[in-house]
């Protein structure tokens, strides 16, 4: 089975954007080439990869409204103080996302992207992770893992010193959604999760 060079490139880059972004360089937990391998090696040689490829090319993608709509004005204690531009080039591409803060410095930042559509697939590598990969990096100041919790396969990353967590999961093998906390307990980074509509996603 033979994917496009970009394909594989798209992946490598996803996986770099997670942990080089910003401030973030000092949260860069992925240090294993062969993590790198894995991950390439998993897109090219998976059948279920290329069964569920060929079904959101031919998906109409959602629409950046829709998902503003689908974005909660509260989450927990934290509420809806902006949306987010896309970073996404491609226009075939639904994607958004949401700022959420209170009175404190508690953030929780919500974006969403959509898989349809022929390059969705380029969008939602990083997310397609948690579902194929068995990671768990650790160190006495963070990690990286993927689990499954309340029915979602999750790559999940932690930074103890800025009480910074990414939790990334692909829903319904199509939409890619990752939630990054500032200030927030690990039960209330899953309760926001909680509080998220994904059945209503399934409409769209």
């Amino acid at each position: 089975m033979n994917y496009p060079f970009q394909s594989i490139v798209a992946l490598l880059c996803g996986v770099f954007c997670l942990f080089s972004c910003g401030k973030e360089k000092s949260r860069g937990i992925i240090e294993d080439v062969q993590i790198i391998n894995e991950s390439v090696k998993v897109v090219k040689n998976s059948k279920n990869a290329e069964d569920f490829r060929d079904h959101l090319k031919v998906t109409e993608p959602a629409t950046e409204a829709q998902f503003q709509h689908w974005l909660p004005v509260q989450l927990g204690e934290l509420k809806r103080i902006e949306f987010t531009e896309s970073q996404i080039p491609q226009k075939d591409i639904a994607s958004a996302g949401a700022v959420y803060k209170n009175n404190t410095d508690k953030k929780l930042i919500v974006s969403i992207v959509d898989g349809a559509s022929k390059d969705g697939l380029l969008a939602i590598q990083s997310h397609y992770m948690a579902q194929t990969l068995q990671i768990n990096n650790e160190k006495p100041s963070q990690y990286q893992k993927t689990y499954e919790k309340n029915g979602l396969k999750v790559l999940e990353t932690y930074v103890k010193q800025d009480n910074f967590y990414r939790v990334s999961f692909l829903y319904a093998m199509r939409f890619g959604i990752t939630l990054e906390s500032y200030g927030l307990s690990y039960d209330a980074v899953w309760q926001s999760i909680a509080m998220l509509d994904l059945k209503q996603l399934e409409h769209l």
